[in-house]
């Protein structure tokens, strides 16, 4: 009997043994908790969703702003880091670099715990949630009185805020150091000279400015381009294609009805309406009543908006062009599409300010088209004329500067080739600008009396002209700016006015070429270049090189986990349930959700 209970316990024994070794066999990786899932899996490597809320936890510890975690997307994020971390876990056992037991409690009895980051957001990210770059945050495991390490105030705290048991949190928060000494190991390898740091410094603190000229397009469509039907149809014979293809794009807007129609505004000015709402209403609807007086006494509907509207159309006599439904503000518009043609309406009130409209025709079907195509060329010529005479004007004003003028002598000489004799203007078939130079001088004198084109409150504006155009060529001066400043705003490339300067040698040094402008050119010449001294040098020196090198630093970490992401951890899938922000606050306080990629980086 004795023998037979010994045999039947050692089986018990075997059995027992056979569960544990299956249970925690070596390849079969940690056992996850109840309720336990995998946040991101990594070639077949599970990371479980206890981590994951616990570093979600530990990165949120220190916001109270639920809404701005979710708007960051702090779940994404919290998953990219745990997937970069398992990264440098592997590489560390690659490289040998591991924790020792004794090390790991150092740490974690100063209450010094790590949580991970992507590396391209390490600084942006880490700067929101209150995070160094050494991705630390400190729990409170000292006793009050003694203000020594408290094992039960540590267990309350890591309980608390990452409900995992302390040899579940020991073993998460042992991956994370070595996180961390492999971040600490790439950014070592960096390297800062003085000397590199000094060219550095010294290429941001010195600064240029500039002396520039702008030949805007508007001032040429509006006065120099020639707008006759003859150059209009010449362009149009020579460039059918383009034209065929961009009305294409636009017979929409005209098809099968539209309206030609031109519009005087009185738009409310902001300096009236700083006087109160009211007074700048009275003040836009006192100027229309006068354009409407004018409009009675026989004055010609267009010179009426060439000298008293606020319209950008002004310039061109007020034309809309063939307008159909929805191009308008929609009182104009609904006013516009009661008319009969040749109507001339009442004064029209919107929001900013009053209008009066004139409807010259009513055009249907293949009068439409004609209409359109017509207006389709005539503002494709314009565009093409005026950049051409803005981009001719530049290089003519460069070359003259190049040839050893001063900017502003090379600029008079070209504007007084703009203004022709008056009577060139008085001829028939006289182009815009002849008539509007005609004018120049007869207003206004040296003495501070009112200058041609400006006018009283009320008053209506006189034509633009050459000497009064708003975009007319004037010299002008930049602020100074660094290497990476943007001194011309409207720059096509906003670097590159300063990419060049920075190229320049010396005061009154030009470029070789115009710099191109989103409606024109420039021409640029260096007045005046600055460097920092041996004085700012000094001064500076430690905080410039230690902020030097955390940059230098941070690019190769970044650089680091891309080539590991492409070697060793490709295969990523995230928990797209887990990693859903919960949806904003009731109070409409929280952001729209942002989108969640399937999987990968």
């Amino acid at each position: 009997m004795n023998r037979l209970s010994q045999i039947f316990g050692a089986a018990i024994v075997i059995a027992i043994a056979v569960v544990f070794i299956v249970q925690f066999r070596p390849s079969a990786g940690p056992v996850q908790s109840s309720g336990s899932t995998c946040a991101v899996e990594v070639r077949g490597s599970c990371i479980s969703s206890i981590e994951f809320n616990a570093s979600r936890n530990l990165l949120a510890m220190r916001s109270v702003d639920e809404n701005r975690l979710r708007a960051m997307g702090l779940r994404r994020i919290t998953a990219e880091g745990l997937y970069e971390r398992w990264l440098l876990n592997e590489d560390a056992k690659r490289l040998g670099i591991s924790v020792s037991d004794d090390e790991l409690t150092a740490e974690l009895g100063a209450g010094r715990v790590r949580v991970s980051l992507p590396a391209d957001k390490i600084r942006q990210v880490g700067y929101a949630l209150n995070l160094r770059e050494d991705l630390i945050r400190y729990l409170d495991v000292r006793n009050r009185q003694t203000k020594k390490f408290d094992n039960k105030q540590y267990e309350r705290q890591i309980r608390a805020i990452t409900k995992m048991s302390p040899t579940d949190f020991r073993d998460y928060q042992r991956k994370e150091l070595i996180a961390a000494r492999m971040r600490d190991f790439v950014r070592a390898r960096v390297r800062v000279g003085e000397n590199e740091a000094f060219e550095q410094f010294s290429r941001e603190k010195s600064t240029r400015t500039l002396s520039y000229v702008r030949f805007d397009r508007s001032f040429y469509s509006d006065l120099l381009v020639d707008t006759s039907e003859k150059a209009i149809q010449a362009w149009a014979d020579a460039n059918k294609e383009e034209l065929d293809k961009t009305w294409e794009g636009r017979k929409a807007q005209y098809l099968p009805e539209c309206r030609v129609a031109r519009i005087v505004t009185a738009e409310v000015k902001s300096d009236e309406a700083a006087q109160g709402p009211e007074a700048g209403k009275a003040a836009a609807k006192a100027r229309i009543e006068q354009a409407v007086e004018r409009l009675k006494n026989g004055e010609g509907f267009a010179d009426v908006a060439r000298s008293a509207s606020d319209d950008p159309s002004a310039a061109r006599g007020g034309e809309l062009g063939c307008v159909t439904r929805g191009r308008l503000s929609k009182p104009v518009e609904d006013k516009l599409f009661e008319m009969k043609a040749g109507e001339v309406s009442e004064p029209v009130e919107t929001e900013d300010g009053f209008h009066v409209i004139k409807l010259e025709q009513i055009a249907k079907d293949a009068e439409a088209e004609k209409i359109g195509r017509l207006e389709t060329a005539r503002d494709l010529y314009i565009r093409h004329e005026s950049e051409r005479l803005a981009a001719e004007a530049a290089k003519q004003v460069l070359a003259a500067a190049a040839g050893g003028k001063s900017l502003e002598d090379a600029l008079a000489a070209y504007m007084a080739q703009l203004a022709p004799s008056k009577s060139a203007a008085a001829a028939p078939g006289a182009k815009p600008a002849d008539r509007a130079a005609a004018q120049d001088g007869s207003k206004g004198d040296a003495s501070g009396a009112k200058k041609e084109g400006e006018s009283e409150p009320g008053e209506a504006r006189a034509p633009y002209t050459i000497a009064t155009h708003p975009n007319r060529p004037n010299v002008e001066t930049s602020l100074p700016f660094n290497v990476s400043g943007s001194p011309i705003a409207d720059a096509r490339d906003s670097t590159e006015p300063a990419r060049i300067a920075f190229q320049l040698d010396k005061p009154g040094d030009l470029p070789k070429d115009v710099v191109a402008l989103e409606n024109g050119y420039a021409v640029i010449q260096l007045k005046e270049k600055t460097s920092p001294t041996q004085e700012q040098w000094d001064k500076d020196r430690e905080f410039y090189i230690s902020a030097m090198r955390a940059a230098k630093q941070n690019d190769a970490l970044v650089g680091y986990m891309r080539r590991l992401k492409s070697t060793i951890g490709s295969e990523v899938k995230y928990d797209q349930g887990l990693l859903k922000e919960s949806r904003p606050a009731d109070d409409g306080s929280g952001e729209p959700e942002l989108p969640i990629e399937d999987e990968g980086e």
